[in-house]
């Protein structure tokens, strides 16, 4: 019978000694403010979070308990949130005494500023919330609860997965970056760049000779480190020698300008390349996400290191073998003169399958030869010593332009790939006629500058097609009176990155014209009209025939 009279009351009591024993006792900080903006319940951990005593702030305002500017904002918060009956939420980290006082009041709301803990800063998340009045929740509220909770590891861990995605994002970004250069030096600018991004004040790379034998590795054996064994320069500091010794990351970390540096060798195909050192003044120590990171990127430059080496020695291979198919001097004919212009493209391109030949016949005649082999580096000047050679014995069997080309199709498609796209003109002139038979494989016109000056473009064949696209070779025959001039060239010289094909053929026709002044003065003077200065991607091939009359 007791039971049933006082269960009415029994609710209202466990829900009164359930509140006391949270406020008391549990993890949660909780302060509850009436309409008089008065503190009429706190928990124990709220006042332990600002190390006071419950007693201090109960029934009492903010501004009683703090006197200033710290009080006055919370009551500010308080009365916003009784007139708008809306939550408010405020993210906000405090720091060592006095570091809240700078933030902007209309920004704040923390009660009484929690201190640091072990002298870290603590990060805090503050939500008041409007309570509605049990007899009208239409009404206005009746207080405002205020829950904190610490969101230091919240926090910690998001920074860390920024700073993770940051980690990532950069090492993609200069992998971009160093995936595109072709030069040692380009490599070293990237090191540079990386080193700026992550606030070294010094950036330095030391590269190993590579003309002199490989450093042998420690676990190499003996047997094949025979001969090869050599010292480290001798102006390379001791760490520096150690890390390329033994192929180990080395990290130093101190307070001190300067005092800070991460030194990571640059390991290449089982031998040491050199190594990278970047210094930092800001005393930071390297973590284990800085060490991979840094580690990783020293890998991607190694192998940018060795690949822009590996293209320049196939560079210096492959202009050498051009160079030495390419005629240095042409032959001196009674009637005809002859003159040529060749430019490597620039340093940092590739070079390309551009030719020129000149050769005197069994019959008087002199064959000529402009041609471009599709490509880059040493497939595309081995691919034009091949057609070069081919064009000449086929030459001196039946020298007339559409045989030639006619067998340069069948053996094009018997020996080349389908990608080995090849163009060329072929000529053979008479000196003592002037007369000039003509075929074209795909390339560009000539162009004929007579004795007065007039120019033009002529096509040997139009819509002709590559070297290996089978089609009816034909020819065209061209009569050059004493005084004109013929001129074949490569693409180089007139299609450049701001200049399409057809506006550079019009250039070129304009600057052929006007006083012909001999065959060497216009070479020189369309070089410097359509080249000069100017950068340029690709070789650039001119060939001149100036018919001389006996001269």
């Amino acid at each position: 019978m007791n039971d049933d009279k006082g269960g009415s009351e029994r609710p209202a009591a466990v829900d009164a000694a359930l509140l006391d024993t949270l406020s008391a006792h549990g993890s949660t900080a909780f302060a509850f403010y009436d309409r008089q903006l008065r503190c009429r319940r706190v928990s124990g951990a709220l006042a332990r979070m600002h190390r006071r005593a419950a007693a201090d702030l109960l029934g009492k305002r903010p501004g009683e308990v703090s006197p200033d500017a710290r009080g006055r904002r919370i009551e500010a918060v308080l009365s916003r949130v009784l007139a708008d009956g809306e939550p408010h939420i405020e993210p906000h980290a405090t720091g060592p005494d006095g570091a809240a006082d700078a933030q902007d009041p209309a920004d704040s709301g923390d009660p009484a500023r929690p201190e640091p803990v072990d002298g870290h800063e603590r990060a805090y998340e503050a939500q008041w919330l409007p309570v509605p009045d049990p007899a009208d929740r239409d009404g206005p509220a009746i207080g405002v609860l205020l829950v904190v909770r610490d969101v230091t590891e919240q926090r910690r861990c998001e920074d860390l997965l920024r700073a993770g995605q940051w980690r990532t994002a950069g090492l993609q970004a200069m992998t971009a970056r160093i995936a595109g250069t072709l030069s040692v030096p380009e490599v070293e600018d990237a090191i540079g760049e990386l080193g700026v991004g992550i606030a070294a004040v010094c950036s330095e790379a030391y590269l190993l000779d590579e003309t002199t034998p490989v450093y042998p590795w420690p676990n190499v054996p003996a047997q094949r480190t025979v001969g090869r064994r050599r010292g480290m320069p001798a102006h390379w500091p001791a760490d520096l020698v150690a890390a390329v010794t033994d192929g180990v990351a080395r990290y130093t970390c101190a307070d001190g300008p300067g005092a800070s540096r991460a030194i990571l060798p640059l390991v290449g195909s089982g031998a040491p390349l050199g190594v990278l050192r970047y210094t930092f003044d800001d005393g930071r120590a390297f973590g284990a996400d800085d060490r991979v990171f840094l580690e990783a990127f020293a890998g991607q430059c190694a192998l940018a290191v060795e690949r822009s080496r590996l293209y320049e020695r196939e560079h210096r291979t492959a202009v050498a073998l051009q160079r030495s198919l390419l005629p240095d001097r042409l032959p001196a004919v009674p009637g005809v003169e002859f003159g040529f212009r060749y430019l490597p493209g620039a340093p940092d391109f590739e070079v390309g399958g551009d030719w020129y030949d000149v050769f005197q016949l069994p019959d008087g005649r002199v064959a000529i030869v402009v041609g471009d082999v599709i490509g880059k580096g040493l497939t595309a000047a081995a691919g034009m010593g091949r057609v070069r050679s081919a064009l000449r014995a086929l030459a001196f069997t039946d020298p007339e332009p559409a045989a030639v080309l006619t067998g340069l199709d069948r053996l094009f498609t018997a020996t080349e790939d389908d990608e080995s796209l090849t163009t060329l003109v072929y000529a053979v002139i008479d000196p003592n006629t002037g007369l000039l038979d003509l075929a074209d494989a795909g390339h560009l016109p000539v162009v004929v500058v007579s004795a007065d000056g007039k120019s033009r473009l002529v096509e040997i064949g139009e819509e002709s097609t590559p070297l290996g696209v089978a089609e009816h070779r034909t020819q065209h025959t061209v009569r050059l009176d004493p005084g004109d001039i013929l001129i074949g060239f490569s693409d180089g010289l007139v299609e450049t990155r701001g200049r399409g094909i057809d506006e550079g053929l019009d250039d070129l026709v304009d600057m052929a014209r006007g006083a012909n002044e001999g065959l060497e003065p216009l070479l020189t003077a369309i070089l410097d009209g359509l080249i000069g200065d100017r950068g340029r991607d690709d070789d650039v091939t001119i060939l001149g025939v100036r018919i001389t009359g006996g001269d």
